[in-house]
């Protein structure tokens, strides 16, 4: 990405932190009736949150986020988002094991594909705008890499019991589905040309999880057919092509049971966390 196309992406984060500053304080909203803030007060050295243990400069708020989110949400996602990293810096703040080469050099890989990085002048140019001493982006390259070695460990401690819960979620399920505003013959999916003439449609054959499949065909059988049934704003008629039956000893599937499992525990863990976001 040429350093002027960094320049714009880093603006637009600055500028929509700087309104988050504008207008927010913590999620029930200001408190002090609009007082100028007392000298000593977090937001007046520099902090956007305060996260359980940890308290974050906005300055690396920019450096966690990787890019700066769009459309009705991207408040609330960057939010979150903030405020996740911050538990996982937590999480890790007596973690003192040390770090192999390999596990930094992953999480500066890491850092620069977040950022659209694409090579070292790139990298340069983003960090010229922000007050770092290259000391200071060492840190935060070796804590990015602690919290990747957490998630990583957690992941694989969570992954088989989430599996043994969910497990017919994944199945490796391959199928063919139609959509469209009209219902299809589920016949018609045994020979595709029986769906010329039926008007729009959309066909989809692919291989999922079983999770990611449309609710109607997740847990049908092998050589199944499935509708036509209500779908969205239209009909699904779909057959199940194939199926395989989730297995504790394949390494894809614990991956992603971990993944999963992870994202339900950071998500019970924010609900638990106490967070209080500063007035600048």
């Amino acid at each position: 990405m040429p350093a002027t196309a960094v320049a714009v992406v880093l603006a637009e984060a600055v500028e929509l932190l700087r309104d988050l500053f504008r207008r927010r304080t913590a999620v029930s909203g200001p408190t002090d009736g609009g007082v100028p803030v007392p000298a000593g007060h977090p937001a007046v050295a520099g902090y956007l949150v305060t996260v359980d243990r940890v308290r974050l400069r906005a300055t690396e708020a920019l450096m966690l986020v990787c890019r700066p989110p769009y459309g009705d949400r991207a408040e609330r996602c960057l939010l979150e988002e903030i405020v996740e990293q911050c538990l996982l810096m937590d999480e890790t703040l007596e973690d003192h094991e040390p770090l192999d080469e390999s596990e930094l050099r992953a999480a500066a890989e890491d850092f620069r594909a977040g950022h659209g990085l694409r090579d070292r002048a790139s990298t340069l140019a983003w960090l010229a705008e922000l007050p770092l001493s290259g000391e200071q982006f060492e840190a935060f390259i070796a804590g990015m890499a602690r919290r990747r070695r957490f998630r990583r460990r957690k992941e694989a401690e969570l992954a088989r019991g989430h599996l043994a819960a969910h497990r017919c979620d994944f199945d490796r399920v391959r199928a063919l589905w139609v959509t469209g505003p009209e219902p299809v013959n589920g016949e018609s999916l045994r020979g595709p040309a029986g769906l010329v003439g039926r008007g729009e449609a959309v066909m989809i054959v692919g291989e999922r999880w079983a999770r990611d499949l449309p609710a109607p065909l997740r847990h049908a059988a092998h050589d199944t057919l499935v509708g036509p049934t209500t779908y969205g704003a239209g009909y699904l008629t779909g057959i199940v092509l194939e199926r395989r039956v989730a297995r504790d000893d394949d390494a894809e599937t614990l991956a992603a049971a971990g993944a999963d499992a992870f994202r339900e525990w950071l998500a019970a863990r924010r609900r638990r966390a106490s967070v209080e976001w500063h007035w600048l």
